[in-house]
């Protein structure tokens, strides 16, 4: 169950993934491994997926809005961390979008399967994430 801050509280209660009072040594690996993805996804994008369908853009960018929220999750609250998921893939589907305007004339309507995607990818992410931060906790 995920509970609120509580400010009388020094750490926060267990809405951020909880990894116990000293992180393992793996967990530097884990957050590491979370982030390449994300750069992954992002140089994906920026190489081969900007003259896709409309239908691949919007997978590919829920696909990083789901890794960028599963990235930010180890630094922030999961509905923070989703939020500013969906913020961050809907800033970067513009400027793919801009990108494709003045390179192949295509228009800023070609933003929108990007965005729908962002916004369908980082509000699956909250249950699936919740979910798996806790079977990971029990």
């Amino acid at each position: 169950m995920l509970t609120q801050y509580d400010s009388s509280m020094t750490k926060p209660t267990d809405n951020r993934s909880s990894h116990g009072s000293s992180p393992s040594p793996s967990r530097g690996l884990v957050v590491f491994g979370r982030w390449a993805l994300v750069v992954a996804g992002v140089v994906a994008i920026a190489l081969g997926f900007v003259t896709s369908s409309a239908l691949v853009r919007a997978v590919v960018f829920a696909g990083l809005a789901f890794l960028l929220a599963n990235a930010l999750f180890q630094h922030m609250p999961l509905s923070r961390a989703c939020m500013a998921a969906a913020a961050i893939a809907l800033l970067f589907g513009a400027a793919v979008s801009l990108y494709r305007l003045f390179t192949w004339d295509m228009g800023l309507a070609s933003w929108l399967p990007d965005a729908l995607g962002a916004l369908v990818g980082a509000a699956i992410s909250y249950p699936v994430l919740k979910r798996i931060n806790r079977v990971m906790n029990s």
